[in-house]
């Protein structure tokens, strides 16, 4: 897997490229920017399967930051790397469409273990985020449903089975059945078409 990295402390930066051995991890740190706007003349996305993003970069908006980078490469998976434990901005990441939101204090097997996760297809989160995320319990807080979560939801409607969706989707079919169980548990849905229905209620109450 090779990763690109961007954060404004350059130590970060050259401790990651320290972190990772392709020879036994599989992991390759190809190059990293201490800004925004370098990271997005440098990268070529034939050459880069994963960017981790800090949280906060001098001078930039974190939200900006993030849409920038899906808008410039969206088919390049972003993971957050950040000290920031904070769920509100867990939440904005995640609806922005990070793939991951990871604490730069987490120890080294866990963030290699979730950014294999990511490599894999899935959405790496905690349920509290999950829970915010699939619900629109807070009237202040408009979350609904992140994208991958919404289309999953809307193939199942249009009758799609999972084997169908993971390829629309172009991931595998237990990385789609990992997502659908995490979204059925937040609707307390038994079964995929009480959550079709418990979601479309969601969007339509009248």
């Amino acid at each position: 897997m090779r990763l690109y990295i961007i954060d404004d402390h350059y130590l970060i930066i050259e401790g990651l490229y320290s972190s990772f051995d392709l020879e036994s991890d599989d992991f390759k740190v190809i190059g990293g920017s201490l800004t925004l706007a370098e990271a997005l003349q440098k990268i070529s996305p034939e050459s880069i399967d994963l960017i981790i993003l800090d949280l906060f970069l001098q001078q930039s908006n974190p939200v900006s930051n993030i849409r920038q980078l899906r808008q410039a490469f969206p088919t390049i998976p972003v993971v957050i790397l950040s000290q920031e434990s904070c769920l509100t901005w867990q939440v904005e990441m995640f609806w922005n469409g990070a793939k991951a939101y990871l604490n730069k204090t987490d120890e080294k097997s866990i963030i290699k273990q979730r950014l294999l996760q990511v490599a894999a297809g899935e959405i790496v989160m905690t349920d509290d985020v999950s829970k915010i995320l699939v619900s629109n319990q807070d009237p202040q807080n408009n979350y609904q449903l992140i994208p991958d979560y919404k289309d999953i939801i809307c193939e199942l409607a249009n009758g799609m089975n999972i084997e169908e969706i993971a390829i629309k989707m172009n991931q595998s079919s237990s990385s789609i059945e990992k997502k659908l169980n995490r979204i059925r548990n937040c609707f307390h849905a038994r079964t995929n078409s009480e959550l079709v229905y418990k979601a479309l209620l969601r969007q339509n109450p009248h």
